[in-house]
């Protein structure tokens, strides 16, 4: 009997959330209770698919060698550039031969060596697995607040994606000889503003404004199911990442955001936490959550475009004319399609979640529009805090005024509505559980622990980069220390992740390393917002883990020690895939 793999002996968390009334087998609850980024081992690759990785390389090496000592360009940013397809000259001998030899010597490690890694997924696995995704009626789809995967009906997803497009305040139908008028509309427009508005775009900026031109397909819409709510709906998601005004809302975010000045507004919730230790709590106080119900389909675009306009004048920004410009061409060509029925719709109110500009402009729209209420019952507010469309709030006054405050916000636009939650000792807010603690003059606070959580991280033996795993728990625990006002919150936390990262197949000699490493005496450490530093000195090696046999960064240090390299590893097949 051939022996199974240490991982299946072990006791499993492996649960799923199932909403139908298809019965599972034991093997397929566990093979989808592995998670949808779970990552099936790969075949190492043929030596012709290894060799294109191996001259992008070398070519990379070449414009290192070609530029190097060259200033950085300060204006550069690499979100607004796309790739060249120029080949520098092969300059220097040396550099050739080296090259040459790390081409020869990363060739014969990918033939002679052996792969380290063993299958997780057996054919059986794979047989259980396609009788779900060749069944109809139900889809596997990862599920909204990352809750964990859920089985859903066909006929539940079909009825909520039409159900939403069949809003005809929001979305009306078009034919496709619209559809293709209105896009080359949009390249019309875009060609006369950029034209109008040259002095504020870049040859580099121009050249990406017009990389998605060839694309004619609307984007697609699909929805994510809210399983956390009664009755179940779904969050609706226009993927833009190959539609014609992606990059144009690129653009816009990336010279919008820095200029934008909101003071309610939160990037995190660590930026609360920091906010909470200057609020003295006191004796009589209400701590109040709100969340507006379905903010995006029902952002008034003309109003963020307001909004968005007066926030840039106030930070005087000399672009204000085309961004507003360029915002307003996102926002009025929105083109979805679905795969449930062959109308193109065009949405007609609301800000399309998927596009990149949709945080940004959301944000903007909802600080103008609660911004006076804030102001007129500041004396009440000790703290007002965003984070999208989510309110966080500490109340100093009467309940009653409370609910006048919460009233005002409701009415001040017909589509926009909370729901809120007051009590006066504990509340939980994003990551956050929030309490009273009569030791304390603060709020004292711990991480949340979503009770519909799976908590389905990636397997041990999913096929991750080892790196991959370490990060994830490191920054977990990081995240850890910073949402615990106490060691003691802290290490109930951390105790519940060994156990559930156990659970998950990781062995104690992996993760003793990394719960030593994290302590909680360096919490301030984990507390400050560290800068990211865009270093376009580095130069990566693009690979996939199923090469990592070739023992790719030592082959490069022994001929270039010199160079600044890393590996990076691109993602490969998911269980989402395998469900599709």
């Amino acid at each position: 009997m051939a022996k199974r793999p240490l991982y299946d002996l072990l006791p499993r968390n492996s649960e799923i959330h199932n909403f139908t009334s298809v019965h599972l087998t034991d093997r397929q609850k566990r093979i989808i209770g592995l998670g949808l980024k779970f990552r099936p081992t790969q075949k190492p690759p043929d030596l012709t698919q290894f060799n294109v990785q191996i001259q992008d390389f070398c070519r990379s090496v070449r414009l290192h060698k070609k530029f190097e000592g060259e200033p950085e360009d300060s204006n550069f940013n690499p979100r607004l550039y796309v790739k060249s397809t120029w080949n520098p000259p092969r300059e220097d001998p040396d550099l050739e031969d080296k090259l040459h030899d790390i081409c020869k010597d990363l060739r014969q490690n990918i033939k002679q060596n052996k792969p380290h890694w063993k299958r997780n997924l057996s054919v059986t696995d794979r047989e259980e697995l396609s009788q779900i995704r060749n069944d109809d009626s139900v889809r596997v789809l990862d599920t909204d607040k990352n809750l964990g995967p859920a089985l859903v009906s066909t006929d539940w997803v079909q009825n909520e994606t039409l159900r939403q497009l069949n809003d005809k305040q929001s979305y009306s139908i078009i034919t496709y000889e619209d559809w293709i008028l209105r896009h080359g509309q949009i390249i019309a427009t875009r060609e006369k503003l950029m034209l109008t508005f040259s002095k504020f775009i870049t040859a580099n900026a121009a050249k990406f404004l017009r990389s998605y031109d060839h694309l004619l397909s609307p984007t697609k819409f699909y929805i994510i199911p809210k399983i956390h709510k009664n009755p179940m709906v779904g969050r609706p998601i226009a993927a833009s990442h190959s539609y014609i005004t992606r990059p144009l809302s690129i653009f816009v975010d990336e010279y919008v955001k820095p200029r934008l000045k909101m003071p309610t507004v939160l990037r995190d919730s660590g930026e609360l936490i920091q906010a909470l230790e200057s609020v003295r709590l006191p004796p009589q106080c209400f701590l109040v959550t709100a969340d507006v119900i379905s903010l995006y389909p029902n952002v008034d675009t003309k109003k963020a475009l307001l909004a968005l306009d007066l926030l840039l004048r106030e930070a005087g920004a000399p672009e204000t004319p085309l961004l507003i410009q360029f915002s307003r061409l996102v926002f009025e060509n929105n083109f979805l399609k679905t795969e449930f029925c062959g109308d193109i719709f065009h949405q007609t109110f609301g800000i399309a979640m998927g596009t990149p500009f949709a945080v940004t402009a959301a944000n903007a729209f909802m600080y103008y529009l609660e911004k006076d209420v804030v102001t007129q019952f500041s004396n009440h507010l000790l703290l007002y805090k965003r984070f999208i469309d989510d309110i966080f709030l500490v109340w100093k006054g009467p309940k009653e005024n409370l609910l006048e405050f919460l009233s005002c916000l409701n009415s001040k636009n017909d589509r926009i509505k909370l729901t809120y939650v007051i009590d006066e000792s504990s509340i939980s807010f994003l990551d956050l559980f929030l309490y009273k603690d009569a030791n304390f003059s603060t709020l004292q606070f711990s991480t949340y622990q979503k009770p519909l959580n799976k908590y389905l991280y990636i397997p041990f033996e999913s096929f991750h980069p080892a790196s991959n795993k370490r990060a994830f728990i490191r920054g977990e625990l990081m995240r850890y220390t910073r949402n615990s006002s106490t060691f003691k919150a802290f290490s109930e936390t951390r105790e519940k992740f060994w156990k559930r990262l156990r659970l998950r197949g990781y062995p104690v000699g992996f993760l003793l390393p990394l719960f030593r490493e994290v302590k909680y005496s360096d919490r301030t450490k984990w507390l400050s917002k560290k800068r990211k530093s865009r270093n376009g000195r580095m130069v990566v090696f693009k690979s996939t883990f199923n090469c990592s046999h070739a023992n790719i960064k030592p082959v490069i240090q022994r001929h270039l020690p010199d160079l600044d390299c890393i590996v990076s590893y691109k993602s490969t097949t998911t269980l989402a895939h395998l469900c599709k």
